[in-house]
């Protein structure tokens, strides 16, 4: 066969019953396929790379667009896949621990009875604690309350140790920076952790009007919402190389900050929490 690259094309043109035309078609169409997808590789990596590594398809499809870039989410995972963009996910935790019990137990019933979806911020909250490893194995407890109208996080507290009089204080400034009049409307859920069931915190809620209510026993979907942030949480969260609590402190505002104000969801109309409890009290939706 000659070695001009000319008669090499015609003859694989006729061996593939192709033209001449249609093979330099395609290898124009090749040619500009792939430079789109350089210039979506370079997006893509962008948002990756400012959420931490860790948003996933759906999470990086809402940030591109918000800022005016429409890429299909099928060619989101494909390049992902290609050019190796990893999303760190949590693993899941078989040894959760146990809430410690304190006093006397108290049955709460269970009022909020999963309606999860208030049409209003400030009507219901939903609030747990968590663990957060660090450094050499060492622990700290994350105590995080959730508006469940608009997702956001309206308190948090970091502790070395977990006590009753911390969550007290925590529920008090809260409650301290809603309406008097708004707070016989409000209603916080909880599991039976020793901190919810003590009259300390209960005296807290009951003198501020506010009704309480709790999962049953053994049923942790009763309070899912809460849970679902942690594990979301977790995701984006980059504390194991924290050597200090006062590292992790930081690196706890600055996640839960980015949650509320920047990460959009899809079930807040693609807005982040913050963004989106102001659209709600403006009557825009």
């Amino acid at each position: 066969m000659s070695k001009d690259p000319s008669l090499n094309r015609s003859y694989l043109c006729r061996l593939m019953s192709v033209s001449r035309s249609g093979f330099y078609s395609s290898r124009k169409s090749s040619e500009a396929r792939q430079e789109r997808d350089r210039m979506a590789c370079k997006i893509i990596k962008h948002y990756h790379e400012r959420s931490r590594k860790k948003a996933g398809i759906i999470t990086l499809d809402l940030l591109m667009r918000r800022d005016g870039h429409v890429i299909n989410h099928k060619k989101i995972a494909r390049i992902k896949r290609e050019y190796g963009f990893e999303t760190k996910i949590r693993r899941r935790n078989p040894y959760r621990a146990i809430p410690l019990k304190s006093g006397e137990h108290v049955e709460i019933p269970n009022l909020l009875k999963r309606d999860f979806y208030p049409p209003l911020p400030d009507q219901v909250y939903s609030t747990d604690m968590t663990y957060l490893y660090y450094g050499n194995c060492d622990k700290a407890f994350l105590s995080a309350t959730k508006d469940l109208a608009t997702n956001e996080i309206v308190s948090y507290k970091l502790m070395k140790t977990p006590t009753v009089s911390a969550f007290a204080c925590e529920f008090k400034e809260l409650l301290s920076k809603i309406p008097i009049e708004k707070r016989t409307d409000l209603m916080i859920h909880s599991d039976q952790g020793f901190q919810y069931t003590n009259e300390e915190f209960r005296a807290v809620l009951r003198l501020a009007g506010v009704t309480q209510s709790m999962s049953r026993r053994g049923n942790c979907l009763d309070n899912a919402p809460i849970e679902s942030f942690f594990g979301h949480f977790k995701d984006l969260l980059e504390i194991k190389k924290c050597r200090s609590y006062e590292e992790v402190e930081k690196v706890v505002s600055s996640t839960i900050k980015y949650y509320n104000e920047e990460r959009p969801q899809k079930g807040l109309n693609k807005k982040p929490p913050a963004e989106y409890r102001g659209l709600l009290l403006s009557g825009f939706f």
